[in-house]
C-alpha cells in the first residue's frame, strides 16, 4: 500500500496536457482467462472491476468498468470483446471517450498463484505498454491488485516509469547511447564511481556512432514479459502479384518476406539470439542500458534489459540534469533502490 500512497503524488502530473483541465478517464476491458479452466471465468470481470475500484478509491479518477464500457458501446450496436488487435484500440477509446484503455489476460499457476498480463493504451500515443505480474490467488490478491494499480499510475505519469527489479552496484552493464566525448566520459565515470562495471560496447570516439535519430528507434522494446511497443497496422501491408511480375520484382518480394519473417514472425528468437551474442561478444553482460539524450544533453530516457532473462525490467522518461553525469546519478539512484513486492 505504501507504493499506492506514494504513487498518488503523481496524479497531479498525469500525462497528456490536452487533458490537464479534467480528470483522466481509464476504461477497462476484460482479463481473458487463458488457463483452460472455465472454473476461473468469473475472474474475467472480477479482476478489472477490482483494479478500477482501487484506482477510483486511491486516486479519485474516472474509471469505466467492463459493464459500463459495454453500455457505451451498445449505442453503436457493438459489444465489448475479450481481446482486440492493437490497431483497434484508438477507435475503441474514441467510442467510449476514454483517455486510457486497459485490458489483458490471466493464467493460473501451481501453488494457487495467478499470472496477470496487462496491456495499457493511451489515447493519441499510438503505443502499447504490456507487463506481467504474479501473485497468490487468496492471501495476496489484494496486494496484487494494489501493486498492479500502482504500476498503471506510475507508467501514465510524466516519467512513464516502470521497474520490476533492482540493478545494484557490481552489475556489468552494456550501454548504448547517442552522446560522445566528454559527455560520454562523464556518463561512464558516474556509473563506475558507484561500483558498476562497464562493458566496452561503445568506445569514446570523436564522433558518436549512434545518431539522435537512430537512438529514437530504440525507445520501443518488445521483450519476454514486458514490452513498450509502437502500434502498427499490418492490414496496410500487401504483396501484389500478376503476370507483369518479373524476376527482379519476385526477388524483391522474397527479400521483404524474409525481413518480415525474421524481424516480425520470428522476432522473439531473433531478439534472444542477438542479446546472447552481444553478451558473449563483450565478455558477459548482466543488463543492457539504452539511454537516449536530447541534443542539449539535459534530458534523457532509459530502457533497461535483463540480458539473461531477455526481459524489459526498467523504463523511464524525462530524466533531467545539468550534465550527463547528473542524469546518470539520478538513474543510479532509481535503478539501485529496492523494488517493493
Amino acid at each position: 500500500m505504501k507504493r499506492i500512497v506514494l504513487a498518488a503524488l503523481l496524479l497531479s502530473i498525469i500525462i497528456f496536457d490536452s487533458r490537464a483541465d479534467a480528470d483522466p478517464t481509464m476504461a477497462f476491458g476484460y482479463l481473458t482467462n487463458t488457463s483452460g479452466d472455465s472454473n476461473y471465468d468469473y475472474l474475467e470481470t472480477i479482476f478489472p472491476n477490482s483494479f478500477a475500484n482501487s484506482l477510483r478509491k486511491s486516486f479519485n479518477i474516472n474509471v469505466l468498468k467492463p459493464h459500463e464500457v459495454n453500455r457505451l458501446l451498445a449505442k453503436d450496436d457493438c459489444t465489448l470483446e475479450k481481446s482486440y488487435k492493437d490497431h483497434d484500440m484508438q477507435r475503441l477509446m474514441e467510442r467510449v471517450s476514454a483517455d486510457f484503455f486497459i485490458l489483458g489476460s490471466f493464467v493460473t499457476l501451481p501453488l494457487n498463484r495467478v499470472q496477470i498480463t496487462m496491456s495499457m493504451y493511451a489515447k493519441g500515443s499510438n503505443t502499447v505498454f504490456t507487463f506481467t505480474n504474479t501473485g497468490r490467488m487468496e492471501t495476496e490478491i489484494f496486494r496484487l491488485v494494489d501493486r498492479i494499480a500502482s504500476i498503471m499510475v506510475n507508467f501514465f505519469g510524466r516519467e512513464n516509469l516502470y521497474r520490476s527489479v533492482s540493478v545494484r552496484p557490481g552489475a556489468r552493464l552494456g550501454i548504448i547511447t547517442n552522446i560522445d566525448g566528454a559527455d560520454l566520459n562523464d556518463l561512464y565515470y558516474t556509473f563506475m564511481l558507484k561500483g558498476y562495471r562497464i562493458a566496452g560496447m561503445q568506445g569514446n570516439y570523436l564522433k558518436g556512432i549512434v545518431t539522435q535519430d537512430e537512438i529514437e528507434r530504440f525507445k520501443f522494446v518488445s521483450a519476454v514479459n514486458n514490452s513498450f511497443d509502437l502500434i502498427t497496422d499490418t492490414r496496410t501491408f500487401t504483396f501484389r502479384f500478376g503476370p507483369w511480375a518479373g524476376e527482379r520484382y519476385l526477388d524483391r518480394i522474397s527479400d521483404i518476406r524474409y525481413v518480415y519473417r525474421v524481424y516480425d514472425l520470428e522476432y522473439q528468437k531473433t531478439r534472444n539470439d542477438v542479446l546472447s551474442k552481444l553478451s558473449a561478444r563483450f565478455g558477459g553482460i548482466d543488463n543492457l542500458l539504452i539511454i537516449g539524450f536530447d541534443r542539449g544533453v539535459r534530458r534523457a530516457w532509459v530502457r533497461c534489459l535483463d540480458v539473461r532473462e531477455k526481459d524489459l525490467v526498467w523504463m523511464q522518461s524525462n530524466i533531467t540534469g545539468g550534465t550527463s553525469g547528473e542524469i546518470a546519478a539520478k538513474m543510479i539512484e532509481r535503478m539501485s533502490s529496492p523494488v517493493e513486492e
